[in-house]
């Protein structure tokens, strides 16, 4: 289901800490709000039969953009069948959530090399933006629409 390793993995320099996306930068929806605005994108959920959360929290551009290169990590963490593109795109969602509090989600779909998990969010005006998280990627670390990079998206882990 995902990529091996590229081979161009490029050096990440770890920015300082920041502090969390300010209130006034986001806006707050219903997971079900989400979901019908990922619906227009032709992404669907992959969901529990019983979600554990019921608002999400969306960021403006300029904030995902400033937080886009925290949610990037080494390729060489990639380790294939044991942490690999899913992981990547679900790292992004645990420490988007955790230090910057803000919801950005494990997508899945196809692009040039197969089918791959990302990043994925809507920002506060429900555009939909795709994030690689593997820095083997030339790309990874900045927020880029759909069909950039060949990328399709499918589904949304909500």
């Amino acid at each position: 289901m995902c990529l091996g390793l590229l081979k161009r993995a490029t050096t990440i320099i770890v920015p300082p800490p920041v502090k969390p996306i300010p209130e006034s930068e986001t806006i707050e929806m219903t997971r079900q709000g989400f979901l019908n605005t990922m619906k227009t994108f032709g992404i669907e959920p992959i969901s529990l039969a019983t979600p554990l959360d019921s608002i999400v929290r969306l960021a403006s551009k300029t904030e995902l953009d400033r937080i886009a290169p925290y949610l990037v990590y080494p390729a060489e963490w990639y380790a294939e069948t044991l942490w690999d593109c899913e992981d990547y795109g679900l790292q992004a969602q645990l420490d988007a959530g955790r230090k910057f509090e803000v919801t950005v989600r494990l997508g899945l779909g196809q692009m040039e090399l197969g089918y791959h998990g990302f990043a994925i969010t809507l920002d506060r005006d429900l555009n939909l933006w795709l994030l690689e998280s593997n820095s083997g990627f030339p790309w990874a670390g900045r927020w880029f629409s759909k069909g950039e990079h060949s990328y399709l998206p499918d589904k949304v882990f909500i």
